[in-house]
């Protein structure tokens, strides 16, 4: 399941030789199936183009008790080359549910790469990814969030490495980043595993504190301070997604994405980014951007904002600039911002340089306030938990029983019918006898309803229909 690359012989120049993986991330999306219980999903993953191993192997498990083939049964497969020895592989496939619920969709591959620095044997351990994902038309449609640049997987040891896991949401859904330990089954973390920071991975005269590693909860930017060993190593991150409904923000989504970053050594550097802004009193921001290859070779660059981009007074069409220049360039422009908007304005900037022998890329991220202040996600800290509840018999004519997620429960608990056309038609109050209640639908109309209710900080809910 391995691959030996020397990049002394061929990419770097330098006396490191390192275990290639055919894995260097992944991760699952789950793509709108506009209001519909029918979804496309897409098992994402980077490969190393040196490796003989392919990506997609094995099974998607949709968290319904429906397991298939990739390889058999997707709708279809794509691969990408993005440079530096990395390719992207997609294969989308489409699957329908048969009822609205909370699903974990899950995907592993066999085995790991050797010699990951930060993991025991990870050989023997297998790589594993889930998206979990709540899949119901009341809640509108909803596509889990993509990553908008593929993040840098190459660091210089000894440097400040900056990456960026920003991701675009096509519903415009609120997104949280954090980092997490990388995962060999559903629930279950690798063994013995370390962080990238880890003092152990350092030179003595460096172990006085702990070496930077963090991520911005909201821009996506990602930050190390690598140490001078060289060597491949494991991270993984949250990306969860929230939505505002009916005045009350919901956790819709929690992708976990599984990523290396190959730290080597190399006389080469990355290209320098800088961005500088400012926030007129309108809400407008005018920024200056400035990309540098150190080595003067071709520099390929990216730009993109969330907001509408002027330059010179003329708006860009769409969201992105890019292009390929000698050395370097630098711009100024303004993005605007409507006067309602409540979330902030992202920028990624992104450069390679596409000499061979220089593996580097810098991507840096920017989470900008319009008002100027630090911007916290309205009611994040305390969002509502959706829970499916089970109700049967479903289709119902007359008595349903409410099956609740907890034990003794208060002997009346209070609970909303809600129709097809979004009216609240009834609101009462049932008797709980320890986990189960009844209700008696005789006198509803025909048709589709929403039971909801109320438990702490979760929503309960369950869509029926009535005969």
């Amino acid at each position: 399941m391995k691959v030996i690359a020397c990049f002394a012989a061929f990419l770097l120049g330098s006396h490191s030789c390192l275990f290639a993986s055919h894995i260097r991330g992944g991760y699952i999306r789950v793509v709108s199936g506009n209001g519909s219980l029918t979804y496309k999903f897409e098992v994402i993953g980077f490969a190393d183009t040196g490796s003989t191993v392919g990506f997609g192997g094995q099974g998607i498990d949709f968290g319904d008790g429906t397991t298939i083939s990739l390889e058999e049964s997707a709708d279809s497969r794509e691969t990408i080359f993005l440079g530096n020895e990395t390719s992207l592989t997609k294969y989308t496939i489409s699957h329908t549910y048969q009822a609205p619920g909370a699903y974990t969709v899950m995907f592993n591959e066999f085995y790991r790469n050797a010699g990951i620095t930060n993991m025991m044997n990870s050989v023997e351990t297998p790589f594993f990814v889930s998206t979990q994902v709540i899949v119901d038309p009341f809640f509108g449609a909803n596509s889990t969030p993509e990553l908008g640049v593929f993040p840098a997987v190459f660091s210089r040891a000894g440097s400040r490495f900056f990456s960026s896991v920003s991701s675009k949401d096509e519903q415009g859904d609120s997104l949280v980043y954090s980092l997490a330990v990388p995962l060999r089954d559903f629930a279950e973390e690798v063994y013995s595993y370390r962080w990238p920071n880890d003092i152990s991975f350092y030179a003595g005269e460096n172990r006085g504190e702990t070496p930077v590693l963090k991520l911005d909860k909201l821009s996506g930017q990602l930050t190390w301070d690598t140490p001078e060993l060289a060597g491949e190593f494991g991270i993984a991150y949250k990306v969860i997604e929230y939505r505002k409904v009916d005045g009350e923000v919901h956790k819709l989504s929690e992708t976990t994405v599984d990523l290396q970053i190959i730290n080597v050594e190399s006389d080469m550097l990355p290209p320098n980014i800088d961005f500088d802004y400012q926030v007129a009193s309108n809400g407008q921001i005018d920024f200056t951007a400035g990309y540098e290859e150190m080595a003067s070779d071709t520099l390929e660059w990216s730009f993109y904002s969330s907001g509408s981009i002027s330059m010179d007074g003329v708006d860009i069409s769409g969201h992105q600039l890019t292009d390929t220049v000698p050395g370097g360039t630098s711009f100024s422009g303004a993005v605007t911002v409507p006067q309602s908007a409540t979330k902030p304005v992202y920028f990624v900037l992104a450069a390679r340089s596409l000499n061979r022998l220089n593996p580097f890329k810098t991507v840096k991220s920017f989470a900008v306030n319009p008002t100027g202040e630090e911007y916290v996600i309205n009611a994040v800290d305390s969002p509502k938990d959706v829970v499916v509840l089970r109700t049967y018999p479903n289709p119902v004519a007359g008595t349903m029983t409410i099956q609740f997620p907890e034990l003794n429960l208060n002997k009346v608990q209070e609970i909303e019918l809600i129709n097809a056309a979004g009216q609240s038609i009834l609101k009462t109050g049932i008797p709980i006898n320890g986990n189960l209640a009844t209700l008696n639908t005789e006198d509803l109309p025909g048709g589709i309803y929403l039971l909801r209710t109320y438990l702490g900080q979760q929503i309960c809910y369950s869509r029926f229909i009535k005969e």
